[in-house]
């Protein structure tokens, strides 16, 4: 128990302890159900509360000006309450972006957050989805079987996509990221900034590890957190391997070993074959009556800038936005994104859109600072993680569901958090 204690980062101070706990349940139980994420949240904050030292701490807005970025993005969405039609609407975007002001106070300012903290909270989130994904793994199994006589392919698609996680009632791209970053995870905790002493057969048992979050990403058969693990996976043994170690054959042969094989896995599959065909297939666009997944968001795209050179400044308000684009799809006989009122899926308009130019400026300032203090840091699971949201909002509004939002402004602000308290080297409160 001591030693599992230690692996998880609990140590002899019982109010860090408990702060660790309260995280760890938030990281826990972001791919459960919505409402038990909320109420995680909450019993973090109230942690927090009665177990600061109030002594040592500070808002220190001038050194952590990321905090400043968050609390003022919340404070554009507030303002633009005032001018929306849609209330309700928007006091329930607010009501879904608090995050932005409590994970400051609770992560950037915590002065507790230290290696253990930073260890014990990445493990547990990764260890939560091994679990996740032999549990929907063991659903399509179940499920396969119920459905009787079925021929090859359709009992695979039983293994992917929608299908695979629909078990767990979460969308699949948003499993896929939470899969990407586990990879990383296991990648970074074990290989490249290992603390923990391995032997032969548990360094073995991590690349198993590593390998079955990347199967799980090829079987939920989310094409842009497949490309985003692909890319900062060849981004990151070009560095390393090619720079770093000066061994550019290696990491030339290691790159197209990696795309080879995902070519050959994502072939295994038929629906997995037909969803990255349509993506490559330039022939298959937009007419009348076909659509093509690719063309869809690119169309998307197009109507929500159509929206946004109606109102670049100030954008349509945190309530109206939907209502707007539904207006703009209208105009252009956009019928299948009107019917099913698709969002823009991509975080960059969707935030010009509703917020204005003020709003998209604060997001992108999010980022650069989280890259900075990623590449300050010289923490790669850091720089993976801004990346991953980063690219991963480019196909996404990741910020409109609750199971994006709080990842992306708890892992940020977590980081960050460690980050400060490393480069200070602020001693633990007793």
């Amino acid at each position: 128990m001591k030693r599992l204690a230690n692996i998880l980062g609990y140590g002899s101070d019982h109010k860090s302890n408990a702060m660790l706990f309260s995280m760890q349940l938030v990281v826990a139980s972001f791919p459960l159900v919505e409402h038990i994420n909320s109420w995680a949240i909450i019993i973090m904050t109230l942690v927090f509360f009665f177990t600061v030292n109030r002594s040592n701490f500070s808002f220190d807005f001038k050194n952590r000006k990321i905090a400043i970025y968050f609390i003022l993005y919340f404070v554009i969405l507030l303002i633009g309450l005032s001018y929306t039609a849609n209330k309700i609407i928007g006091l329930n975007d607010l009501i879904l972006k608090l995050s932005f002001i409590i994970f400051p106070f609770t992560l950037l300012f915590n002065k507790r957050i230290d290696q253990h903290f930073l260890r014990g909270v990445v493990r547990v989130f990764y260890y939560t989805l091994f679990f996740v994904s032999i549990f929907i793994l063991f659903g399509a199994w179940i499920n396969m079987q119920n459905a009787g006589e079925i021929d090859l392919p359709e009992a695979l698609s039983y293994f992917t996509y929608e299908k695979l996680a629909g078990n767990l009632g979460i969308q699949p791209i948003y499993l896929s990221m939470y899969m990407v970053f586990s990879f990383f995870a296991v990648i970074w905790d074990f290989f490249i900034d290992p603390k923990i002493g391995l032997t032969k057969s548990g360094k073995w048992m991590a690349r198993i590890w590593a390998f079955h979050f990347y199967m799980m990403v090829i079987l939920l058969s989310s094409r842009m957190e497949l490309l985003v693990l692909l890319f900062i996976s060849f981004l990151g043994l070009a560095y390393y391997q090619g720079k770093v170690l000066k061994h550019w054959t290696s990491a030339i042969f290691k790159i197209l070993v990696l795309g080879s094989a995902t070519i050959f896995l994502l072939g295994l599959f038929p629906v997995n074959k037909a969803r990255y065909e349509e993506m490559v297939d330039m022939k298959k666009d937009y007419t009348q009556t076909q659509w093509g997944g690719r063309s869809i968001r690119v169309h998307k795209w197009l109507n929500t800038l159509e929206l946004i050179s109606e109102h670049p400044i100030l954008g349509t308000g945190v309530g109206d936005m939907q209502e707007e684009l539904q207006a703009v799809y209208k105009r252009n006989h956009f019928d299948l994104a009107y019917n099913y009122r698709f969002n823009p899926h991509n975080q960059y308009l969707q935030t010009w859109a509703a917020t204005g130019i003020l709003g998209l400026l604060c997001l992108l300032g999010i980022f650069f600072l989280s890259f900075k203090y990623a590449i300050d840091s010289k923490n790669a699971l850091y720089m993976a993680l801004v990346l991953l949201l980063f690219l991963s909002m480019i196909s996404e509004s990741m910020l409109e569901r609750q199971k994006g939002l709080v990842f992306f402004s708890f892992f940020l602000l977590f980081f960050g958090g460690y980050y400060f308290n490393h480069k200070e080297r602020t001693p633990l409160p007793k």
